[in-house]
């Protein structure tokens, strides 16, 4: 399970989120930080869960072929999420996510103490301004794969481009 501890986010991370939550709450929206580090088990969960077989191999390939032999072998170890085909909740495999590396965070507003998952309303947009506020990239401003709750250090990309490779594997060695 993901943790929602901001503690458990890098350093510099940890007070974007409390000015995020600060900016949220004088503007009296209501922030429930549900998600901050993700292992990479968990990413491949989350990644599997809405993926045919085929889909599954060619990812496993993908992460292999670019020198990742341990985040493949993981994808595959997890197995199938039977029962949760359906639309994607992530592209990012174990690895290829911010969470993985304690860099990002998914949070939602909240109204009458419920989470508001419609997009439409407009506690969205304060959280959204919140982040852009504070320095952070929000995927809600993303063109292909808009992510409302999530919210990251200015990436570049994909961790597994942006880092070198030993960053990825100490993340690994450290589960």
């Amino acid at each position: 399970m993901a943790s929602r501890k901001i503690s458990d986010l890098v350093e510099e991370l940890q007070q974007n989120a409390d000015q995020v939550l600060i900016y949220c709450d004088q503007r009296g929206v209501d922030i429930l930080i549900y998600c901050t580090y993700r292992s990479p088990q968990e990413q491949a969960r989350l990644y599997r869960q809405s993926r045919t077989g085929a889909q599954i191999r060619k990812k496993v390939d993908s992460l292999r072929n670019r020198g990742f032999a341990e985040l493949a072998e993981i994808l595959v170890q997890i197995g199938p999420q039977e029962g949760k085909l359906g639309a994607h909740v992530t592209f990012a495999g174990p690895g290829e996510s911010w969470h993985n590396f304690r860099r990002a965070f998914d949070a939602v507003p909240l109204v009458g103490g419920k989470a508001m998952w419609e997009k439409r309303h407009p506690n969205w947009q304060v959280y959204g301004a919140a982040i852009r506020n504070s320095g952070l990239e929000w995927a809600g401003d993303w063109t292909k794969f808009k992510e409302f709750p999530h919210a990251q250090l200015a990436s570049g990309g994909n961790p597994l481009r942006v880092l070198r490779p030993e960053e990825v594997r100490a993340m690994v060695q450290q589960l």
